[in-house]
This record gives structure tokens, sequence and C-alpha cells, in this order.
């Protein structure tokens, strides 16, 4: 007896009459209007910094290459961490940030333990801007727990990767999977890590960073 007789017969059983069909859906996923928006690059990257700072998050826009090194050169003598980790040389780093990382000591995951590090630099693969959201996909050099362990992240992500919305990063993420690019995990991060009790009170930074910090580099593909 297959599945729909076997619910017929308890329905029948029950006095009950078959329920309707359901209706035809006729639109999957977000409606065209919305999902066929047209932006420029440097709306969603505005966006994006606004709905990401509105989140607790932080944004530092950097011009080129040497001013995002000072950027994390700062922030890193602010922070004054005792351990900093970083992803591993051969992650996909969407910046060159290896005078940074060898002036600091920082501990590169796979080299050396990164479990109790205070402050974790990685790359990153999009920016949304809908939702102000960051995604990280790890695998190999690019470990998770250069992100999900320290109370402070760093993200390194190029102005180019800022796109519209999540629907255009999983389009992206299902070609990349089809094309044999199969990560072995992806991180959609929006802020700062937030827990809530039974009584909904907040608290920042238990599962997660207690602070995210963007450093956003202008590149040649950017206005």
């Amino acid at each position: 007896m297959d599945k729909s007789a076997f619910l017929a017969h308890i329905a029948a059983r029950l006095g009950r009459e078959p329920g309707s069909a359901p209706a035809p859906r006729e639109a999957v996923g977000a409606p065209e209007f919305w999902a066929d928006r047209r932006t420029s690059q440097e709306e969603r990257i505005v966006a994006f910094c606004a709905k990401f700072e509105a989140l607790a998050g932080e944004v530092i826009r950097c011009e080129d290459e040497a001013a995002l090194c000072a950027a994390l050169d700062r922030t890193l003598e602010a922070l004054n961490p005792r351990t900093v980790g970083a992803w591993g040389k051969e992650a996909p780093w969407p910046a060159d940030v290896e005078d940074v990382i060898e002036r600091w000591g920082v501990r590169r995951f796979g080299e050396a333990p990164v479990v109790e590090i205070d402050v974790g630099i990685t790359g990153a693969s999009f920016g949304v801007a809908d939702t102000g959201t960051i995604v990280v996909e790890t695998g190999g050099a690019a470990g998770r727990t250069v992100h999900q362990v320290p109370l402070v992240h760093l993200v390194v992500m190029r102005e180019s990767q800022v796109v519209q919305s999540l629907g255009d990063v999983m389009a992206r993420l299902r070609d990349r999977a089809l094309g044999g690019h199969l990560p072995a995990y992806v991180h959609f991060i929006s802020g700062p890590s937030r827990s809530s009790d039974i009584e909904n009170d907040q608290t920042i930074g238990v599962h997660g960073p207690a602070r995210v910090i963007c450093f956003l580099l202008r590149d040649r593909t950017s206005p």
C-alpha cells in the first residue's frame, strides 16, 4: 500500500472526505520585478555598507592594497590582541595581506593551532546588498575555525564581490558546485553573533565573534 492509499484508508475509517488538491504554484522564488532589479555597483556597495553597519557590523573602505594593509595594521594595533589567526597562504584571499600577516606573527590555519585566538583574519566570497550579509566559503586552507572562534573577525573583501541579493549568491554557488567547486561549509554572516534566551535577552558574541569588521577594497571593476 502506497502513502496516498494508506492516508485515504485512514480518512475513510474516520469518516472524512478526501481533501482538495493543492493549488498549482505558478511562481517560484522572488517575483521578477524584485529579482530583475538593475542597480549600479556603487549603489550595491552603499546599500551593503548601510545594512551591515545597521546590524552592528563595521566597514572600512580602502582605496588600494596599501591603504588596506595600513587599515589592518591600525585595527590590530587598537585591538592589541595576544594571538591572531588567519587562513593559510593557499586560501582564496581577495587581496594580498601577507605583509601584515608576517608582521604580526599570525598563526596560519593548517600550520599552527587556531583554537585559542583573539582575532581571526579571513577573506570572503560575497557581500549581499539587500541584507548586509557577508558570505564566507571554507575548505582546505580556508578553515572555518579562524572566523568562528575569536572575539573579533576581520574580513577582507573586494567591492566587486558585492551582489544584490541572496538569490544572486545562491545562483553563483549553484554554478560553482556544478563546475566542481563544492565548499566544505558556507557561512552567512550578518554582523556580530547574536543569541537570545527564552526571555529574549540578547547577548552578543556567545556563539561567534562579538565584532565583525569588513575591509572593503576598491578594485579596477568598481566605478
